[in-house]
This record gives C-alpha cells, structure tokens and sequence, in this order.
C-alpha cells in the first residue's frame, strides 16, 4: 500500500546530507541515515492508512458495528493521516541534518503512534459483538499495521515494536481476556494466532532490522575507509608531487652551482652527481649515468681511451681511500688533490663527509670539490713576485736568505762547504747618467742573463739584492778553488760588450768571496764577509774578485766612501 518513493524524494534527501562530513562520528551519521530510511520508507502511508481505514469501517459495519461509532474512528484515522501527509511533505522541503533529524523523527514516530493507538483503538467497538468473522477483520486489519509497522521501517525496529503494543498486542490480550469470559474456542484460537503471529513477525523484523542497520554501518565503514584511502593517496599524491618538485628544485640549483657536488653509498657508488662533476671530472653529459657506478668506472673507461699515454688521466687515484678516511670521521674531511683528467691538469679543493640519513645512520658520503688551478696559478704568481726580483725574475733578498739558510744547515750538519759570491757592477752610474734608466734596466736584465747562463749547477743560486748588486750562493763546493774558478767566468762574461738598444755598452764588476765555515756559520754575518772582500776588490781597481779574511774588517765610512 506504500508508494514508491521519488527521484525529488531522493534528491531531497541527499541534500540532507550535506551536513553529513565524515568529519562527524560513525553513530551520528549512521542515526541520521537510519531516520533518513524511515522518511523514506514512510511515503505514502498516510494514504494507505485512509484506504485502510476507510476499507476496514465498511467490513466492520458489515457485521453491525454502528456506523456512528464507525465514522468517528475514521474521521479521526483521516485527520491524523493528514498531519502525517502534511509533515512529511514539509521535512522533505527542509531537509534532514545532523541537527534537525531527531526532533523531526520524534514529532513523526508521535503521529505515526497516534495512528496506531486509532487502529488498536477498534477493538473497543468489538464487546457486544459475537460475530467470528469481526475478529478475524479487526485481526487482519490490526496485523498489516503491525506488519506495515515492522517491515517498512525495518531501520527503527523501536516504532515497530510501539506500533505492536498499539494494535495487535491490545487485540491479543482482548481475545484471551475474552475466552476466559465467555469459554469460546474461537477466541482461544484467535488470540493464539495473533500471540504467534507477533513472534514470528518480531523475529523475522528483528532480523531485518540487524541486516539494515549492519547494512548502514557497513557502508559508513566503507565510505570512511574509502574516504581514509582516498586521502591517503591525495596525500601521497600531493606528498610525491611536492617531492618531485623539491627533487627538480634541487637538481636545478645543484646543476648551476659551478662546483661539483655528489654523493655515494658506502661502496663508492654514486648516488646523486650534478652537472659539473659530470662534465668536469667523469666525462658525461648525462647526469644520471653515474647512479650506481664508481669513480674508478670513469677513469678506466677515459684511460682506455688512450692506452698509450700514462698521463691522460692521472686525477682520482686515491679515492677510495679517500672515502674510506672520510667514513671513519666524525668531522668533515678537507684536502686538496690535483692530477690530469682527459689531458688536463685539474687541482681540486675538496670537502668530504659522512652521509646520515634521517636515522642517524651512516649511508655513504657526500662531498663538492671546486677547481682552484686558476686560484693556485695566482697564488703563485704572488709568492713568485714575493721572492724575486721584478726586473731581472732573479730571487731576491728574502729568497736568497732562505736558501743560504738552508744551505748553511746542511753545512752544519754535513760537514760541507759552501761559497758567496758578491758581485757588484762597475761603472753602471754612467750608464744610467748618459743613456737613461731605462737602457740601464736592460743592461741589468742582460746582466741577469749572462750570470744565469755561467752558473750551470741547479742547486746554485744567482740573486739580485737591488741596484747593481748581486749575489751568486754555490752550496756543497768541494773546494775553495771551485769558486775562485767561478768568480773568473762571472768576471770573463761580463767583460764582453753589451749590446743594448743599439748602444754598445763595456761593464765589468768587483766580486768578494767568502767561504763557509771558515767565513761564519751565519747567513748575516758570510753576507756581511763578502761585502767586505767586494769592497777590497773595488779599492783594488775593480774588474777582479778578493776572498774575504779577517785583515778586510772595513773601517767605519769606509763603505760610505766608496
């Protein structure tokens, strides 16, 4: 006798649950969904309830109830059926919500009740009447609300079992009270069919109604757990592209720094290698080509691109023990290493550590390395021009004094000899005076040379103190007459003319010798010696050489006036 219910029905309902997040608790939406069923399944009652009514006073007046008490019951039946109708139709345009859902439900169960108390209620018309078949109609009419009652709201079995107590169980207990009044089988019959009817209904509703309700749980479950997986995977989702991204940002930054930057697990493959160390040191353009394989990969495989030369790739030959010292630090480790890499020498300033994961456990290293040939060229061009002569490139005074220092140590712990020559040039001022400075720097430059040319011994040291002073240290002589000889072929080649912008210029010069140990055991005071004897050998004419003894002391002015 129900209708069924509508698309719109359904529409309205469903926006009901608009309300419904699941950010509300699992028995609050479940309640809601069970109060919605009931809605839904209540459509059309109130009509059902007036056909009922109405088709139930015609049978009862049939076997002489009297229409007046007839006509009431059904007016009554009519206006409660119409609130019902009235109601529901405004819950429909309203709309059920977590908020409004119980109060309606209550105000529908509280019609729905008075409904059931009116067709319970018919019994009171049956006292005078003694006809079977009246029984049996009030029987068949109370059962079906029962069962209307059970079935079609099988989500609140409370309502059905409140309909049970309105209607049948009334009816029951009338017929066995009547029995035993009137001792009619009949009635012992009926009130046992309506006292087994109500079992079986309730059980079977019972069941009906565990299987809807488990049925609404089960889908809330789903739908949570659905709703749990979704998230997780737009998480991981939104999780995977932020790293992705983090991972392109990385990789991009890393790309342009112009230092190498990678890391390696704790075999020595790598993990992570960005641009430069590809292109600068492992000879790959493909950033992803190193995952995996180690540095000695790379230099096999650019060594045996020329098998002949030895040289070609020399970079890199201690990394694994490298990574080894670094792996059993706790601090970083700071080196330098330099060697040719495809033909060029490369010299690397390198920062090495131990690669911690989020643990705290060690998987490998990380390192950068930066190119610092150019910075090391630099560097060395400074110290250079730190230790000779801008003119002439010959070591300078603060060179010399090194070398002479190292030299005289090894005197001192050798037992060997070594001589300084003090060469001073003659008539250099007239130069200067007559032709300018500048060919006067030439002229010291082609000095330089020649002096340079006459000293064949690599340990020698040919040194320019300013001006036109020179010094000549010859370490480990093996005897005094080595220098003398020396002292000659500096003298000899400087006596030859110089061609100097085309002028043809004579020089010669005045050379003091003094000889360690004899001489002193002091750079200071062997310098000071041959001072002494280069002045004597100017005082003696010049172009000659004296070796310093204790009579050539100088005066005091004496080196002024020269």
């Amino acid at each position: 006798m129900s209708r069924a219910v509508s698309s719109d029905d359904l529409r309205l309902f469903a926006q009901g649950m608009k309300n419904d997040t699941h950010s509300n608790p699992l028995p609050d939406r479940v309640r809601l969904i069970r109060i919605q069923r009931f809605f839904e399944s209540s459509g059309g009652n109130p009509f059902s309830f007036v056909v009922g009514g109405g088709l139930s006073a015609l049978a009862l007046a049939s076997v002489g109830i009297p229409a007046s008490r007839l006509v009431i019951w059904f007016a009554l039946i009519l206006a409660v059926s119409c609130l019902i109708f009235f109601f529901e139709r405004y819950v429909r345009r309203s709309a059920l919500t977590l908020e409004n859902a119980v109060p309606l439900f209550r105000t529908r169960v509280a019609l729905g009740l008075a409904n059931a108390a009116l067709f319970g209620s018919v019994i009171a018309l049956l006292p005078d009447v003694r006809q079977q078949t009246a029984y049996i109609l009030v029987f068949v009419m109370a059962s079906s609300v029962v069962a209307l009652g059970y079935m079609a709201y099988a989500t609140e079995l409370r309502y059905g079992l409140s309909v049970n107590a309105l209607t049948l169980a009334p009816y029951t207990v009338f017929s066995f009270y009547q029995y035993f009044v009137l001792r009619d089988p009949f009635l012992l019959l009926v009130g046992t069919i309506a006292l087994v009817w109500q079992a079986v209904v309730i059980a079977k509703a019972l069941q009906v109604s565990r299987s809807a309700v488990g049925e609404i749980e089960a889908g809330e479950r789903l739908r949570d757990e659905v709703a749990r997986r979704n998230q997780i995977e737009n998480e991981l989702r939104v999780s995977q592209a932020e790293s992705r991204q983090l991972a392109t940002m990385l990789r991009m930054m890393c790309d342009n720094v112009p230092d190498m930057i990678w890391a390696k697990d704790l075999e020595g493959r790598y993990l992570f290698a960005n641009k430069a160390l590809c292109e600068k040191l492992l000879g790959t353009s493909d950033s992803n080509e190193p995952l995996g394989k180690g540095f000695d990969y790379f230099v096999e495989k650019e060594r045996a691109t020329h098998p002949d030369d030895p040289e070609w790739h020399t970079y890199g030959q201690f990394s694994r023990d490298v990574d080894a010292h670094t792996l059993s630090r706790e601090e970083p480790t700071t080196f330098e290493e330099s060697g040719n890499v495809r033909g060029n020498f490369v010299f690397l300033d390198v920062h090495q550590a131990r690669f911690v994961d989020a643990q705290g456990e060690v998987i490998g290293t990380v390192g950068c390395a930066r190119d610092i040939i150019e910075r090391k060229a630099s560097e060395a061009f400074v110290l250079h021009l730190a230790h000779h002569d801008a003119l002439t490139d010959l070591p300078n005074r603060a060179l010399l004094n090194e070398r002479l220092r190292q030299a005289l140590a090894q005197v001192r712990r050798d037992r060997t000899k070594l001589a300084i020559l003090f060469v001073d040039l003659d008539r250099l001022k007239p130069v200067n005076d007559t032709l300018g400075h500048d060919v006067g720097d030439l002229l010291l430059m082609e000095v330089a040379s020649r002096l340079r040319s006459v000293m064949t011994r690599r340990v020698d040291t040919v040194a320019r103190l300013g001006g036109d002073e020179f010094v000549i240290l010859l370490p480990r002589i093996n005897k005094e007459h080595d220098a003398e000889a020396a002292a000659e072929r500096v003298l000899f080649t400087l006596r030859q003319p110089f061609k100097v912008d085309q002028h043809a210029i004579r020089i010669s010069a005045s050379i003091g010798v003094a000889f360690s140990p004899q001489h002193g055991l002091e750079a200071e005071a062997l310098l000071k010696n041959a001072d002494a004897a280069m002045y004597c050998a100017k005082r003696a004419g010049s172009d000659g050489f004296r070796v310093f003894d204790e009579s050539m002391q100088p005066a005091a002015g004496d080196a002024a006036s020269l």
